[in-house]
């Protein structure tokens, strides 16, 4: 009977063994196609907090309650200088509620030279129907605020807030194709199976400085023209508001 119990445990053992050794091996995490992108606000050297008191322009005292843009047209160049456009991806950045930080999703693995984006966005998507996006897209017009309406497309920046020392509204919504400002940042980075990261800074004191000095007095407290002088100085001002700071592996 011994001999039998010893006969059984040994192939109990071996089962055991069999069955260890048929486990499958374990399987490294998928890769990470993504970019993930944080966006720093600061009024000159300030960080930027609604409802704080900044000097802006021509020495204007002012508070914004509300710093929203929309970003589009995302692209990287390669290495080999060939330009790969990530469609149909796009950003609502809200400032004053914090939301500043978004991802860029099925970016080729690779090794590239720049990263390129728009304040804005193109005739097509700026005149399509904004229902056709679900709720939570940044293009949804459940979610997103700045759809002006079927003539008007959305409005790429909507800048609000107060002059403090006139006691009176600033309402500065910018729109139109042709106000839609490009960027291109030269970087040199690898994007591999660990994804990356990108830190960006965003002067919002040079919205109105550079090359125009802007007065609210003078220039006006106001604009919803795609094509007013306050618009055209306001655009001109935003084409050095970005800064690229960093671009690491996650």
């Amino acid at each position: 009977m011994k001999k039998i119990n010893f006969i059984l445990l040994g192939l109990l053992m071996l089962g055991i063994t069999a069955c260890e050794e048929e486990k499958p091996p374990v399987q490294p995490n998928d890769p990470d196609h993504s970019i993930s992108f944080t966006i720093n606000h600061t009024v000159g050297d300030q960080e930027f907090a609604a409802g704080t008191e900044y000097l802006v322009g021509s020495n204007d005292k002012v508070t914004f309650s509300r710093y929203a843009y929309m970003l589009g047209s995302f692209h990287l160049t390669t290495s080999d200088g060939d330009k790969i456009a990530l469609d149909s991806q796009y950003a609502l950045i809200e400032a004053h509620k914090g939301m500043t930080t978004f991802t860029l999703m099925d970016v080729p693995f690779g090794d590239y030279s720049s990263i390129g984006f728009s304040i804005g966005l193109d005739s097509a998507i700026n005149h399509g129907n904004p229902n056709q996006y679900p709720s939570g897209h940044p293009l949804s017009a459940v979610s997103n605020s700045l759809h002006w309406g079927w003539v008007g497309g959305y409005i790429f920046t909507a800048i609000e807030g107060k002059d403090v020392d006139a006691g009176e509204s600033i309402i500065f919504h910018l729109a139109g194709v042709q106000n839609k400002i490009d960027f291109n940042f030269a970087t040199d980075f690898t994007h591999g199976t660990s994804g990356s990261k990108v830190e960006l800074g965003y002067n919002i004191a040079e919205v109105f400085i550079n090359p125009n000095t802007f007065s609210l007095a003078s220039d006006g407290r106001s604009t919803h023209t795609v094509d007013h002088p306050t618009t055209t100085k306001l655009i001109q001002n935003m084409a050095d508001v970005f800064t690229l700071t960093k671009v690491s592996a996650k």
